[in-house]
């Protein structure tokens, strides 16, 4: 009983943490994403500008936003097999 009560005791400040550095992490992410971005827009590099434009949609969807992922492919796999869930 003793070690479930520091467990409960250990997990509202990691969570916290967690949440701090996440957004954190996210805001640096985001300035990165926009110098790079500039970079190569500003050296004519169209191709690898829209390339690595995409692959930060993805990388910034994947790992800040995960329940957003989670929700679209419940909601897409609802829609694609309506019918057959009836």
């Amino acid at each position: 009983m003793d070690t479930y009560m520091l467990w409960m005791l250990a997990e509202g400040p990691g969570k916290k943490l967690q949440e701090t550095l996440g957004g954190e992490i996210g805001s640096l992410f985001f300035l990165a994403v926009i110098f790079i971005s500039l970079t190569l827009f500003w050296k004519r590099a169209f191709t690898a500008f829209l390339g690595f434009a995409l692959f930060a949609m993805l990388v910034s969807v994947f790992i800040f936003q995960p329940e957003l992922v989670q929700r679209l492919g419940s909601d897409g796999f609802r829609w694609l097999f309506e019918a057959y869930l009836r």
